[in-house]
């Protein structure tokens, strides 16, 4: 769906007049942008999944800027390394680790904020992050969504939510109730079935019930694990 479909069936469905001056044609571009985000930040969606190789990390640099502005923060969940895939482990786990063990080279990363820490101790090379990007808004009267083409139920969502949205400043509690209600159960019916597709994933190195020790950097299954209480 483009952004002119957008505020066309968003007229069409609300009954609204920009030529009545309550709603503006600037408010019928913010509105859905914000929709727009709000339904791409609700779960975390594998088409807003991205994958950036523009960064390099040098040895002894522990601290490292996201290397893309637009990932969403404390969604880098993999990052890699030249050729070596490195572990992203709980933060105060990190910086104990570094505390205990300061010249160990197990590849390991996490972050806080917005800088991710890597165990500066690892060989240089490209970085590359996998996480969960921003959209960008629509301004175009031919841009479209992450969702449009593909999932479509998404843009249907956001119309709702854009509905809520001018309902409610027009005090109409009632029916801007209705329309949010109708956004929440499109999106999570599309969550389900992106899930029920996830479930058929299978690991193929690591079993499903392995942990890794970041001390030796061994993976151990739960019947045999060192580390268990």
């Amino acid at each position: 769906m483009t952004f002119a479909t957008f505020i066309h069936e968003i007229c069409v469905r609300g009954g609204i007049d920009t030529t009545a001056g309550f709603y503006t044609d600037s408010m019928l571009e913010a509105e859905p942008n914000l929709a727009y985000k709000w339904a791409s930040a609700y779960k975390k969606w594998p088409f807003t999944e991205y994958m950036d190789k523009s960064g390099v990390f040098a040895s002894a640099t522990e601290e490292n800027a996201y290397p893309n502005t637009g990932f969403k923060t404390d969604s880098i969940r993999m990052l890699k390394i030249g050729d070596d895939l490195f572990q992203k482990v709980v933060f105060i786990d990190y910086l104990k680790f570094r505390e205990n063990h300061s010249s160990n080279t197990d590849k390991i990363f996490s972050d806080y904020g917005r800088i991710l820490y890597v165990n500066p101790n690892c060989d240089s090379g490209t970085m590359y992050a996998y996480g969960q990007l921003t959209p960008t808004d629509m301004s175009a009267a031919t841009d479209t969504t992450v969702f449009s083409g593909y999932d479509d139920e998404g843009d249907e969502a956001i119309i709702e939510r854009t509905l809520y949205q001018l309902f409610k400043r027009a005090k109409k509690m009632s029916e801007a109730q209705e329309c949010d209600l109708r956004a929440r159960q499109t999106l999570e019916e599309l969550w389900k079935r992106i899930l029920d597709e996830q479930h058929a994933y299978a690991p193929k190195e690591s079993g499903m019930w392995e942990r890794l020790d970041i001390v030796d950097g061994e993976y151990y299954e739960d019947q045999n694990n060192p580390l268990q209480f």
